[in-house]
């Protein structure tokens, strides 16, 4: 009767031991289980995290850029208020002849070397030396606002136009009769605005600028 009680509770303590021992294990598992998942969580909260923070540097970095560049501009316009008005009328009225600003820029360079006062002696005005003598009655122009930077501008642009149309599309040619007429013949002309051109285009690959408006 005493074996057999023994046995019973040897028995009964062995499954109790297995017993306790799988949920020992169970457990680990389960525990191992939630470590992976929260490895995981981890990771991709780091991961979100970090392009968070790269973002908002990104953010910070064109905001600072913007800034600068706004600053330099304001200190150009201050500082050379004749230079910052020739180029917002340059932007201004190529876009409305569609022409590259970087050549009228040119033109301006080569024709009065940035100077809105310029006279020739041929008669030609302004930063775009417009000729009276010929374009006067055709474009109906105000003798008194001649050296008005946006109108010469604007005068000009019309006259490369007028050229550019006579020579159904060719550039070269209508720069070519923009400072000869049809009665001159400098051929040095165009190469020098397309020299001039090189330092007003950000990428020397650009070379279609000469022969091509836009």
């Amino acid at each position: 009767m005493v074996k057999k009680n023994i046995r019973r509770f040897s028995i009964m303590i062995i499954s109790l031991f297995f017993v306790g021992l799988a949920g020992l294990f169970y457990g680990l598992i389960e525990i191992n289980d939630n470590y992976v998942k929260d490895k995981k969580d981890l990771v991709i909260l780091k991961k979100n995290l970090k392009e968070t923070i790269t973002s908002n540097r990104l953010k910070d970095l064109k905001l600072t850029n913007y800034n600068f560049m706004e600053y330099k501009i304001n200190a150009f316009s201050t500082r050379y208020p004749l230079y910052s008005n020739i180029l917002d009328s340059v932007y201004t009225k190529s876009s409305k002849y569609k022409f590259k600003p970087e050549l009228v820029l040119s033109i301006i360079q080569v024709e009065s070397n940035f100077n809105p006062k310029a006279i020739s002696y041929r008669g030609a005005y302004g930063l775009m030396q417009i000729n009276l003598a010929v374009w006067e009655d055709e474009l109906n122009i105000k003798r008194d606002n001649i050296f008005d930077i946006p109108y010469n501008i604007d005068l000009g642009l019309q006259v490369l136009k007028i050229y550019y149309d006579e020579s159904k599309g060719d550039l070269k040619r209508a720069i070519h009769l923009y400072n000869n007429g049809y009665k001159y013949n400098n051929l040095k002309y165009v190469k020098k605005i397309d020299s001039t051109l090189m330092s007003f285009t950000p990428f020397r690959a650009d070379r279609k600028a000469i022969t091509s408006p836009n």
